[in-house]
């Protein structure tokens, strides 16, 4: 095992306890009020999105935590933050505007390019399918 894997499996914990929490926060604040929110920033079909981006920090974190479609995952919280800063963040400035977004589409970049397969469900369902193949 490689310094790496151990270096991309805190980045990939860290970043999918980050987007749960804040999915989880969107959950507690309720849709509407989050769906209101994103049709001030006059973003389209801001109901669904709500549902989607709450939906997707959730989820995609947890199978960031537990190792699986890492790559996937990486991809839409890259494009999530890309969305977000350009959407919402850029005129604010980079300090008290969009940092901490270039920060977690950043490790969300490495994991898509590098990935991790350090403690992974992936792992299994790689072996698993050699198994069939041979």
């Amino acid at each position: 095992m490689r310094q790496s894997e151990i270096g991309g499996f805190i980045l990939r914990l860290v970043l999918g306890a980050t987007f749960i929490m804040h999915g989880l926060a969107k959950w507690q604040e309720g849709i509407p009020t989050v769906a209101e929110r994103f049709a001030n920033y006059n973003l389209p079909y801001a109901e669904l999105l709500a549902y989607g981006v709450t939906g997707l920090e959730t989820i995609g974190g947890i199978f960031l935590i537990i190792g699986f479609s890492i790559r996937f995952f990486a991809f839409l919280f890259v494009l999530l933050m890309a969305g977000a800063i350009a959407t919402v963040k850029y005129d604010a400035g980079f300090l008290h505007g969009y940092e901490l977004d270039v920060a977690l589409m950043a490790m969300a970049a490495y994991l898509l390019f590098a990935s991790n397969r350090f403690l992974a469900l992936d792992n299994f369902i790689v072996e698993e399918k050699k198994k069939k193949n041979k």
